[in-house]
Formats: structure tokens, C-alpha cells, sequence
């Protein structure tokens, strides 16, 4: 990027481009064997086919792509890493798309708690079948859409203990690893753009508000600024600035 200014700044953090589905959804659409699908799961991989690689709040191919993914490293994975006490951590999404992509022998692709020797195109469409069968349940409930699916939330510190005190069903996209990292709990809680002008030139928003009072108006305010990716200009408080009308009210402490 070149010549940027704030509102490129602001485009580029709330982007939802997924980079690690354009890597990897080439490997699983070059081995799903689609002559052993049913119908409905036909429709499901044409959808996916089609999707545009953005993780946004009303796509169903992020949805789609997400649960498919998800399957295929359990198949790949964990009968691999169980076997340990305690049982290893799986790799990171990237590493297994990297080893998936140098290697469709990979050792760890075979199931070893089966007879059977499994291949690429064995477990990439069986993963695809099972993640089908949640997809089909989530489909039912009007929960196909990636923001309707992944219900991102933020909480109340002392989490489910106060769900009163949460905001969820936001209508936002992203995943963890998209540049906009927002899952179901986590996220970007603070962005900011610091243009070094002079004057100094800044923008932030945090999912939240500045009272700690849920009877507050000032809660959580900012959480529909922070989900439409809109930003508050920021002030940078310089020597001189005390008679600034921006200054609402002063505290003085004294012994």
C-alpha cells in the first residue's frame, strides 16, 4: 500500500477477505469426490463453489468452507494427536493448509484407529459429508449465514454467569484468522489509526463503552460504532489545551 490515509486504515482493519480459504479451498474442491454426495450436499458445495473468499455477516460459503475445514483437521488430526497423555495440540490451520498442499501423502492423512488405509479424497469427503450434517440443522434454524452462525458475542467479563450483561447476535464477520479477527468471543477490541500530522491525527473505537454501569447508557455505546466499522476521532491532549472546549470537567487531587 502506498500513499495510505486513515480511511484506507480503516478499510484494510475491517476487511474479511480469507486468506487461508484461498489456499485452501483448492486442495478440498480438487478432492471431494462429488459422484458419492446426495443431493443436498451438492447444493451445499456449489455454494461454496461459488463463494467470493469474504468471511462477511450474510455469507453462507464462509459458514460452509469454515465447518468443512473444521472436519477435515479432526479427521487429519486426532486420532494422531489422542494417543498421547495428555493429547498433543493440533497444528495451526496454516501449517496443516501448507502440508496438505506440499504433500496429499501426508502420513497423518491415514486414520490409524481403522483397518483401512484413508486417502486425500477419502477423508476430504467424508469431512465434507459430516460437516454437511450440521450445516443441514444450522439451515433449519435460520443459521447458515456466518454471523447468524458463529453468534459473535461480548461478554461480560464474568462471561455466562452474566448474560444479561452481554451484547450477542452481532452482525458482524471476520474470524480469527482474517485481518477483521472477530470469532464468537474474541476480536479486534481496540482499533486505532494514528496519522503522524501535524496536529497529530487519530481514530479509535473498542466494542464497549466508557461506564462500567450496565444501567448506563454509556455501557456499551460504542458497540454498534465498532460492528458497523466506524471510528471516533480521537484527541490528542497537548500543554495548553486545559481551557480546550473538549475538556467537559476536571478532578483535583490533593492531600
Amino acid at each position: 500500500m502506498n500513499g495510505i490515509q486513515p480511511e484506507d486504515m480503516m478499510k484494510l482493519q475491517n476487511n474479511y477477505f480469507n486468506t487461508l480459504a484461498e489456499d485452501a479451498l483448492p486442495i478440498l474442491l480438487g478432492n471431494i469426490d462429488e459422484t458419492n454426495l446426495s443431493d443436498k450436499q451438492l447444493q451445499f458445495l456449489q455454494i461454496v463453489k461459488d463463494w467470493d473468499l469474504m468471511a462477511t455477516p450474510d455469507s453462507k460459503g464462509q459458514t460452509i468452507y469454515q465447518c468443512w475445514w473444521d472436519s477435515l483437521e479432526s479427521a487429519i488430526w486426532r486420532d494422531d494427536m489422542s494417543i498421547h497423555s495428555p493429547p498433543a495440540l493440533m497444528p495451526e490451520e496454516q501449517t496443516t493448509m501448507e502440508l496438505l498442499k506440499k504433500d496429499s501423502l501426508l502420513r497423518f492423512i491415514d486414520d490409524i484407529s481403522t483397518p483401512e488405509i484413508e486417502t486425500l479424497p477419502i477423508v476430504v469427503t467424508n469431512a465434507f459429508k459430516k460437516a454437511a450434517v450440521m450445516l443441514t440443522q444450522k439451515e433449519s434454524e435460520g443459521k447458515l449465514e456466518w454471523a447468524k452462525f458463529k453468534d459473535p458475542t461480548v461478554y461480560h467479563l464474568l462471561k455466562n454467569a452474566l448474560l444479561p450483561f452481554a451484547r450477542a447476535g452481532l452482525n458482524v464477520g471476520g474470524n480469527g484468522n482474517i485481518i477483521n479477527a472477530v470469532t464468537h468471543s474474541h476480536g479486534p477490541s481496540w482499533r486505532m489509526i494514528v496519522h503522524m500530522t501535524t496536529p497529530t491525527e487519530a481514530y479509535g473505537v473498542y466494542p464497549g463503552g466508557q461506564s462500567g454501569n450496565p444501567g448506563s447508557v454509556f455501557y456499551d455505546n460504542f458497540i454498534d460504532s465498532w460492528v458497523a466499522g466506524k471510528y471516533n476521532k480521537l484527541w490528542f491532549m497537548r500543554d495548553g489545551d486545559k481551557t480546550d472546549k473538549a475538556v467537559k470537567w476536571k478532578m483535583t487531587f490533593s492531600q
